[in-house]
């Protein structure tokens, strides 16, 4: 007996397993397994009794329900698991059949097809029917383990002390967006965020270039002026205060992926190889609207796609347990001098999908001088606009345009 046809037998042992497994059709390489397999799990749904008889009533082959002995079932997680490997390794040998019938088609288009094929691959994560009090004893022990950092934050510090108070850091598994109208300055906070977080990170840009992000890096890190070093000027200080954010990168091991307009099947595959390859901590990603639409999602109008690469970057955040932070543009609105959260550009998802939302907010105030003069002055905020577990701010922000830096007043 296989191992699709063992897995079989021991839910008829326990039709409970139908419940909880993690296996769907697609990995029962055998038409004949897969139609036992959908109606073991309908009967299940329909509270029968899952036996020979419902099994033949419900069109499956005597022969091969003759085949099916009951098994110990206590084991099946671990036999669930080496169906999900063979079932991988099925669906790797077809894209590589695909890949070998189309090398007829430009290296783009093979790019793209392994691309959303290697997205398509199995990442069920270990998502299961769990008792509420394994999760609570795993929840003690999380939280006691956070009681030794005596009242320090739960996630990676973004740099700005209101807002790590309201938001705790960045936390794993949430989804961070960072709302800007254009130019002002939404790239520039990420690589800020980048740097105060003081660990290893990934940064994908499919809008600037690694050249361009690194001149951001060096500026931040050393408030250096950034139009002086796109020209190639600048003093012994300055140098050494490169060299010295080289060394610091030199141990963090943080990376660079800068793919120009690339789709989110490309990034979800380079996004996993950031995290589980290479260590990443923590993901930012420049930005949503400039993403490429998954290949399924080609023909779909653009409102749809910006709704589906949000959905996917929120699982992403889940499937790799890191915080994932993306830059998103905010619509110009002439109405309407403060942004909102329905500024997101192109999709309503955006906002839905946030469990953090902070937008960029370059506000003109009039002041009165002493003269009874009226001057007008440009500030800065930081608007936490939707914080799922915390509270939502106004913080006021000083902007350095000579270094694109955000500091907090």
């Amino acid at each position: 007996m296989n191992l699709t046809q063992s897995f079989l037998g021991m839910c008829m042992e326990n039709i409970r397993i139908l419940f909880e497994t993690k296996l769907t059709e697609e990995d029962f390489p055998d038409p004949i397994e897969q139609k036992a397999f959908m109606a073991m799990k309908q009967i299940a749904l329909d509270g029968g009794a899952l036996d020979n008889i419902a099994l033949k009533n419900a069109g499956i082959p005597l022969e091969f329900i003759s085949n099916l002995d009951t098994q110990i079932s206590s084991s099946w997680r671990s036999r669930e698991k080496q169906v999900i490997e063979a079932s991988k390794k099925r669906q790797i040998a077809r894209l590589i059949e695909k890949v070998q019938s189309s090398m007829a088609l430009p290296s783009k288009d093979l790019h793209d097809i392994i691309s959303h094929e290697m997205g398509k691959i199995d990442r069920r994560g270990d998502y299961e029917i769990r008792y509420v009090s394994d999760v609570g004893a795993n929840g003690i022990a999380e939280i006691t383990e956070r009681s030794k950092n005596n009242g320090k934050m739960v996630g990676l510090s973004t740099g700005f002390s209101l807002l790590d108070y309201c938001t705790f850091g960045f936390q794993k598994r949430k989804l961070y967006y960072v709302g800007g109208r254009p130019s002002q300055g939404k790239t520039s906070l990420l690589v800020n965020f980048a740097v105060n977080c003081n660990d290893r990170f990934g940064f994908l840009s499919a809008e600037s270039g690694a050249d361009e992000i690194l001149i951001k890096l060096f500026a931040k890190y050393g408030n250096i002026d950034s139009r002086k070093l796109e020209l190639g000027t600048r003093d012994s200080k300055e140098f050494s205060i490169m060299a010295n954010y080289v060394d610091r990168e030199s141990e963090l091991k943080s990376v660079i992926y800068d793919k120009p307009n690339m789709d989110i099947d490309d990034l979800s595959f380079i996004a996993r190889s950031m995290v589980e390859s290479y260590g990443c901590k923590i993901l930012f990603v420049d930005y949503i609207q400039i993403l490429g639409a998954s290949f399924s999602m080609k023909k779909k109008d653009r409102r749809e796609q910006i709704a589906d690469i949000s959905m996917k970057l929120k699982q992403l955040a889940r499937d790799l347990n890191v915080p994932v932070v993306v830059a998103a543009q905010l619509t110009r609105d002439a109405d309407k001098d403060r942004p909102e959260l329905s500024s997101f550009g192109e999709s309503s998802q955006i906002e839905k999908d946030a469990d953090v939302a902070i937008l960029i907010w370059k506000s003109v105030e009039t002041r009165t001088l002493e003269s009874k003069e009226k001057v007008k002055d440009t500030k800065t905020y930081l608007l936490l606009d939707k914080n799922r577990d915390g509270k939502t701010a106004k913080i006021e922000v000083y902007f350095n345009g000579a270094s694109q830096t955000f500091e907090q007043i």
